[in-house]
């Protein structure tokens, strides 16, 4: 009797066991973490083909093969810039791409650097390099960040400025201001004023803007860096430029929504902040090339399109166009509100443009882009 009975367990314990084996589940694989990247930057421009796709690409393979999860971010422009910050602090966008330049007097602290100022601002890497260094190491922009209830990815610049100019428009003297008829498209409150310094009228305005005013034949010019001829369609109005590197420099930065962020695994999170510590340097040499190659399509597509490198050709003019500048906007700006901390802003500012300068300005990009750090 007891031999019976246990067989009879032995045998209840194996369909137990082989019940299982084979009725129990496997776990269910993890929902992909949906996210969405809004920029200004149209789909044909470099910045978002090869800088933004890039880093969703880079971000997308290091969460598959680090962790146990999956990522996928969908990248798409927004027309009007503007609505990119609100957008992303409101959760409306995930991920956005925009700058404090679009974001008038939330984050005054960035308008510092893009000042005109007799700096190096050798090319968009130095330029770029600096940034973020700059916030990495002054306290008070990391505060006014955290402030404004956003995760930061991370900071890049475009490169120096240059004045391009509808057909009779050229601007070589400060006299040329004075006598244009039409206003010149500015992108950031510092620009505004830059233009107004020179002599001319200002119209701020996105670039979505930018380009219905140019069609509509109501501006004479504007103040960017050269990428915009081909990358937003402006090449068909654009006849000429003025090199003038001391008048421009905009802060672009990566931001994300702050819940968002928090929903995050942690192991996901390290991912993005890998893929953000290597962005600033790529992307500053993808814009150094961006505008490059933006210039020389200028050249090449623009019938008769002349460049008037004015440092060059005229030194004591380009130093009248600096001297009408600076220091009274910066002054002006440093002495107008939280002076303690803008005055150590612009030191801190101006001493990472000359280390940087030194370290990357001589940077000459290639004649293809640069290849993306990771994976």
């Amino acid at each position: 009797m007891k031999k019976i009975l246990l067989i009879a367990v032995a045998a209840v314990l194996a369909i137990s066991m082989a019940a299982v084996g084979c009725g129990t589940p496997e776990p269910e694989p993890e929902e992909p973490i949906e996210l969405d990247f809004v920029t200004f930057w149209p789909s044909v421009d470099f910045q978002y083909d090869l800088g933004h796709n890039n880093w969703a690409a880079a971000i997308e393979a290091l969460v598959e093969a680090d962790t146990d999860y999956e990522v996928d971010i969908t990248v798409s422009t927004v027309p009007n810039p503007y609505a990119i910050w609100d957008g992303v602090q409101a959760g409306t966008y995930d991920i956005g791409a925009t700058g404090p330049g679009y974001t008038p007097g939330i984050m005054t602290l960035w308008e510092g650097p893009e000042y005109p100022a007799a700096l190096n601002r050798s090319n968009a890497y130095s330029m770029s390099m600096c940034l973020q260094e700059l916030y990495d190491t002054f306290a008070p922009l990391q505060a006014e960040m955290d402030d404004a209830n956003v995760k930061v990815m991370h900071f890049w610049s475009t490169g120096p400025g240059y004045f391009l100019m509808t057909e009779g428009n050229n601007v070589t003297t400060l006299a040329d201001f004075d006598a244009l008829t039409k206003p010149i498209r500015a992108a950031n409150p510092a620009s505004v004023k830059t233009i107004t310094a020179l002599g001319a009228d200002p119209l701020g305005a996105p670039m979505s803007a930018a380009l219905e005013e140019f069609e509509a034949g109501n501006l004479a010019g504007i103040l960017c860096p050269t990428d915009t001829p081909k990358g937003f369609g402006l090449g068909a109005y654009v006849k000429n430029g003025t090199f003038a590197p001391f008048s421009y420099q905009f802060v672009f930065m990566k931001v994300m929504n702050l819940a968002t962020w928090n929903s995050l695994p942690a192991e996901v999170q390290a991912v993005f902040d890998e893929v953000n510590e290597a962005w600033p340097e790529y992307y500053g040499q993808l814009r150094t090339w961006g505008e490059a190659d933006g210039l020389q399509y200028c050249f090449d597509e623009i019938a008769g399109f002349t460049m008037y490198y004015l440092p060059d050709e005229d030194p004591t003019e380009y130093q009248d166009w600096v001297d009408a500048c600076y220091p009274d906007l910066i002054d002006a700006w440093i002495a107008d509100e939280d002076t303690a901390n803008r005055d150590a802003l612009w030191g801190n500012f101006t001493a990472l443009d000359l280390q940087m300068a030194g370290l990357y300005g001589d940077w000459t990009p290639g004649a293809t882009p640069p290849t993306p750090p990771l994976p």
